[in-house]
């Protein structure tokens, strides 16, 4: 019901977003501050034990974002040229694709009956990692095609997503009465990513018209290859059931917040709508694969 909660959130503010259009275009000044915030959220979320299973399982973290950010970003990149769709398009798909896991990969897991402790690792430990990992995929995979700011792209990650993060757990132990907001956080983040994909909608509403069958394929075809590909190779390594459905929740789910604000910021409203979508198909694909994977044990 969580999830599914959420995913309503997110049709609802979709919807706002192309109905009052003119509203949701004023915002997107703000959509750095409310991903700031999502990432606070999560650093409040963090515990000690999600960094423990990260010294005491090492390799298996590591593989985790290994894939994460091999599988994805290649994934984008290759749908992309095939399923052409223009170069915005394409570029788009990258950024999606080097982002690093999202958050709501943890309540699917958790819906999944999956392994909690593995999932939130992977996702603090991608998160960590993307200050280097997102540009620099970024560059080696479009570069060539367009300018891609490195350190400028380097510069921001570490302010938005590093930063939040560790503010977020640094409250969480100077100020322990804040773990009574926690249980509201997820449904606070998922307002603010609804938010940000009305933003990209509402700035992109007379370029969705002439958009083709190609985009909404591109998106789909990369989330759930993404899931696919991650639980094969989780098996391919020698991972148990349990292990490797959450390492396919962990490789398919993107924080596609932080690919909108990057394509905002850097590129134009088109190359953030492919990660307006996803964020919508990644939370209903979710759903219907938690259903699935509820009986895989």
């Amino acid at each position: 019901m969580q999830a599914l909660f959420m995913l309503l959130i997110m049709l609802l503010l979709s919807l706002c977003g192309l109905l009052f259009r003119d509203f949701f275009a004023q915002l997107k000044s703000y959509v750095v501050y409310m991903l700031a915030f999502v990432m606070l959220s999560m650093g409040i979320s963090l515990t000690k034990e999600d960094f423990a299973e990260v010294f005491k399982r090492p390799l298996r973290i590591a593989y985790a974002g290994l894939l994460h950010f091999s599988i994805m970003p290649l994934l984008g990149y290759a749908l992309g040229r095939l399923l052409y769709a223009g170069e915005e398009i394409l570029y788009g798909a990258v950024l999606v694709g080097t982002a690093p896991s999202g958050t709501a990969s943890n309540v699917i897991t958790y819906l999944s009956r999956g392994d909690l402790a593995y999932s939130v690792s992977a996702t603090a430990f991608s998160t960590l990692l993307s200050p280097i990992a997102t540009p620099l995929l970024t560059y080696l995979l479009i570069g060539h095609r367009v300018e891609v700011p490195l350190i400028s792209m380097f510069k921001d990650l570490l302010l938005i997503t590093l930063i939040p993060v560790l503010s977020g757990l640094t409250l969480r132990y100077l100020f322990p009465k804040i773990l009574q907001l926690e249980r509201f956080l997820p449904y606070m983040a998922v307002f603010f990513i609804g938010v940000i994909i009305a933003v990209v909608l509402s700035l992109n509403v007379e370029k969705l018209e002439e958009l083709s069958l190609k985009v909404f394929l591109i998106v789909l075809l990369h989330n759930l290859l993404g899931f696919a590909l991650g639980y094969a190779f989780g098996r391919l390594a020698g991972l148990d059931r349990r292990l490797s459905k959450t390492l396919s929740i962990e490789v398919g789910m993107q924080n596609s917040g932080l690919a909108t604000l990057l394509a905002l910021k850097y590129f134009s409203p088109l190359v953030a709508l492919p990660a307006a979508l996803f964020s919508l198909l990644q939370n209903l694909n979710g759903i219907l694969l938690s259903l699935f994977y509820r009986r895989v044990e």
